[in-house]
């Protein structure tokens, strides 16, 4: 007795490459997965200016500026697939002078609420918005 083994044929489903070939497309047309923007308010009272220099060893230097009292500086960025994000930033005002990291992605994504980050410099420190206690909280002092 003889076996015979039938084959078919395979059978072309047009689904079975649209998807993967949609998904790529998106994903390669729109790196960023996750926007980011990042505030710094002069919260020091009276007529002290604040100097910030700003920059992210990943990305790009914001450059130096001088925010007024009562004004803030701020700026948006991308999160690219596969990659995180930090800013730092050099403050100071009168004697006081110091780094701080403003944003850090593991520590602040979630924090911040609707993906913003609102820091106030006051001066006995840099207080951090925190969506979930919907208040100013102390993260940093000078």
């Amino acid at each position: 007795m003889k076996s015979t083994i039938t084959m078919t044929p395979w059978k072309f489903d047009e689904q079975m490459i649209m998807f993967p070939l949609v998904l790529l497309v998106i994903i390669c047309s729109h790196p960023t997965v996750n926007g980011f923007e990042v505030f710094l308010i002069n919260n020091l009272g009276g007529n002290t200016n604040l100097a910030v220099h700003c920059f992210s060893p990943q990305v790009k230097d914001l450059g130096s500026r001088v925010i007024l009292p009562g004004d803030d500086f701020h700026w948006e960025f991308g999160i690219n697939i596969g990659t995180t994000a930090e800013y730092e930033c050099d403050m100071g005002y009168g004697n006081k002078q110091k780094r701080f990291l403003v944003f850090a992605e593991r520590r602040d994504a979630l924090r911040c609420g609707n993906q913003k980050c609102y820091w106030r410099v006051d001066r006995d420190g840099l207080y951090l918005y925190i969506k979930e206690v919907d208040d100013y909280q102390k993260q940093f002092s000078w």
